[in-house]
């Protein structure tokens, strides 16, 4: 029992910790191109494009200076989908390795 409520619980935290940093002042993400599996953004603190992308996890990576940083992990495979409701919002839904699905809607910043 325990067990289990610990495992929920951490779940619960990273998805929170996952949807935090892309509305994070810190990077202040703006919008710019949207994929059922894939999204462009550029962040307006660095002058920098990043794509959020999925092998495993879903990840940023910086589309000019490579590396990648995870941002949620255990991902089930094609199981999860990103769909623009308007110039800064996106629904994004994700299934997990072991069948719990999340979904909410991010708020990016708009362009300056």
């Amino acid at each position: 029992m325990r067990q289990v409520g610990k495992m929920n619980l951490e779940s619960t935290i990273t998805w929170h910790l996952f949807l935090r940093e892309l509305e994070s002042v810190n990077h202040r993400f703006e919008l710019m191109e949207v994929r059922d599996n894939w999204l462009l953004l550029y962040s307006q603190t660095t002058d920098q494009k990043y794509e959020l992308r999925e092998n495993h996890a879903l990840y940023l990576t910086c589309q000019n200076k490579g590396g990648y940083m995870p941002l949620l992990d255990n991902i089930k495979n094609h199981e999860y989908s990103f769909t623009q409701l308007d110039s800064q919002r996106v629904l994004i839904k994700v299934t997990r390795k072991d069948g719990e699905k999340a979904s909410a809607i991010v708020k990016f910043y708009p362009p300056k």
